[in-house]
Order: C-alpha cells, then sequence, then structure tokens
C-alpha cells in the first residue's frame, strides 16, 4: 500500500501552473501536465498529421486538458502502469465544439484526403459517420473522453509524426506511435481497430487487454470500435459540450 501511495504520489506531483490566468480552462477542467506530468501527450489535431491532413479547428496549442476528476483517475491509472513499466501516452483529451463541427463539413467536402492512404485507405470520408468513425456529438467535449495508448517507461519520447504507412497495415510499416503493438495505429479507420477483433496478432491483443484492464479498474469504459477510446463513467460527469479553444 506505501508504496502504491508513493507511485501516486510521483505521478500526480506535477509543475506549477503556467500560461497565465486568462488561458487558463473553466472550472471544473483541469491540464493534465498538471495533474499527472509523467503522462506523455501527441495531441494529434494540433498537427497537421490527422484524418483531416491539418491543423483542426480550436486546438491552439497540443496540449491535453480533461474534466479534473477524469485527470485524476488517469493519473491513478498511469501509478500503475509505471509499476509495471508503462506509460500512458494521449492523443487526444477535450475537444472543442467547433473541432466536431470541422469534422462534419470535412467528412462532405469534395477532396481534403491527402492522407486518405494513411488513416482511412478503404473507405470513402463520406461514409465515416455512417460507419460510426466520426460522431456529430462527442463526449470529449464533454471533458470525460479520452484517446489514449501506452508506451514503454524507458522508450524515448517520439515527436509527432509527419507520415506514416496504413494504419492498419504491419506494425514495421505503420506510424511510429509507440514500440508496442496494438493491432492498428490511434485513429485508424478499420474494423482492425474494433477492440475486441480476432483478427490482430497475440501481443496486440495482451497489449489492448492490459490497457483496457488498468483504464476499467480506475472507472473508464471503452468504446468498442476504437481500442484507444475511453471515457470516464460517473453519475456526475458533466452533460453540456463546451467549446472553449484548448491552450
Amino acid at each position: 500500500m506505501k508504496a502504491r501511495a508513493l507511485a501516486v504520489a510521483l505521478v500526480v506531483a506535477g509543475p506549477p501552473s503556467v500560461g497565465g490566468q486568462e488561458n487558463a480552462p473553466p472550472t471544473g477542467f483541469a491540464r493534465l501536465d498538471e495533474i499527472a506530468p509523467t503522462i506523455r501527450q501527441d495531441i494529434r489535431y494540433a498537427s497537421p498529421f490527422n484524418f483531416a491532413g491539418r491543423r483542426v479547428p480550436g486546438y491552439e496549442a497540443a496540449r491535453c486538458i480533461l474534466w479534473r476528476p477524469a485527470a485524476e483517475a488517469l493519473a491513478r491509472a498511469q501509478a500503475q502502469f509505471v509499476a509495471e513499466g508503462f506509460l500512458l501516452k494521449v492523443y487526444d483529451c477535450y475537444r472543442p465544439t467547433r473541432a466536431v463541427r470541422a469534422f462534419a463539413a470535412w467528412s462532405q467536402a469534395p477532396g481534403e484526403d491527402r492522407l486518405k492512404s494513411v488513416f482511412y485507405p478503404d473507405l470513402d470520408k463520406g461514409r465515416l459517420f455512417a460507419l460510426g468513425y466520426i460522431a456529430a456529438y462527442s463526449r470529449h467535449s464533454l471533458g470525460i473522453a479520452v484517446d489514449i495508448g501506452l508506451v514503454r517507461a524507458d522508450e524515448p519520447e517520439q515527436p509527432t509524426p509527419t507520415n506514416g504507412g496504413r494504419c492498419d497495415g504491419t506494425f514495421e510499416a505503420r506510424t511510429p506511435e509507440s514500440s508496442l503493438d496494438f493491432g492498428t495505429a490511434f485513429d485508424c479507420f478499420s474494423e482492425l481497430s474494433a477492440t475486441f477483433h480476432k483478427r490482430i496478432s497475440a501481443p496486440a491483443r495482451a497489449n489492448r487487454d492490459r490497457l483496457l484492464r488498468v483504464l476499467k479498474s480506475e472507472g473508464f469504459r471503452n468504446y468498442p470500435r476504437e481500442w484507444w477510446h475511453f471515457e470516464l463513467n460517473r453519475s456526475d460527469a458533466p452533460t453540456m459540450p463546451h467549446d472553449f479553444p484548448v491552450r
């Protein structure tokens, strides 16, 4: 028990708030790096390397913001993973509603598909809503949802990628996100992204199970179509979406 308490303290103890009060998130929200600074961040929608091929409106900084209880639950999960030799890595957290609207507009606009070969190689982008890969309403906008993976604790941090092979291709050809194989890359619009898909390798199955086991123990539930998507399941969770920018 003492060892676990120490691990949590090491994970949660963060630097003082930075960036100025004018950029602080609203009451009830927190920057993840101020709650759990050892969780790695690769916020894709703040960069051009995502399925839309451009920085997404509302992402003015590559920083994870969450409803504070969700950030604290991730800190506890991180403590468990540290004890096992792993670290969490987040790809998206709170998502402004303007970003959700931008995804809808992108899916219906002609062209703008320069990264199709990476993120949705076998699909027409106009079908992504109908297939459940993009939603008109997102729990990310409540601050309770997170897109997340794992890395080994001793592997070097990597910059946000700029390109990669098809997201459901071989592990070696995919975008380098982690030394751990999860069966697909993050944000891969493919049937192989389904959490319990049977046609993934044994190592990928083990890594998905490890991620699911720990996050579930801290109150998160998984979206079955995406191994990386988790939501904090609490009766007092926010119900109103937000549109403040990520700063």
